[in-house]
């Protein structure tokens, strides 16, 4: 086998093992949220018709709510809104449950948007110990 041919097989065959490898992007994930203000957007993720967004343990400079809305990230368009929930159980070490039922079939990338804090849009930062995204309860 010629040099050049030998090396192509053994950069081809590196590529495939290294693809095979590359870490598969979940639709369900955890993290936090630290010192973020109205308008802060999370990382997107897959999913369809259903997906539930947790908040535990809530902090900020003094409001005890925040709005957080689901967006449907779209390509070289604007994206698509669907409802705003209002989270204040999280706050005092509680949990706040987001879940959005409503949304079309087909897979999509989604993100949740902080919309308030506090009633407002701009002003306090909102900090969130626990973030959790579960996309498993309704998908078929």
């Amino acid at each position: 086998m010629k040099r050049s041919a030998r090396i192509s097989m053994v950069t081809g065959t590196a590529a495939v093992i290294t693809l095979a490898l590359a870490p598969i992007a979940e639709a369900n994930w955890s993290s936090s949220i630290t010192a973020a203000s109205a308008s802060f957007e999370s990382r997107r993720w897959s999913d369809e018709l259903y997906s539930q967004v947790l908040f535990t343990n809530c902090t900020t400079d003094g409001s005890k709510s925040t709005d957080v809305q689901m967006w449907n990230d779209i390509s070289l368009q604007p994206d698509e809104s669907y409802d705003n929930k209002t989270y204040t159980a999280c706050f005092g070490g509680g949990t706040s449950n987001g879940e959005w039922t409503d949304l079309p079939s087909g897979k999509r990338d989604y993100y949740f948007k902080i919309m308030k804090i506090g009633g407002s849009t701009f002003g306090p930062q909102l900090s969130v110990k626990s973030v959790s995204v579960d996309t498993t309860k309704a998908d078929g």
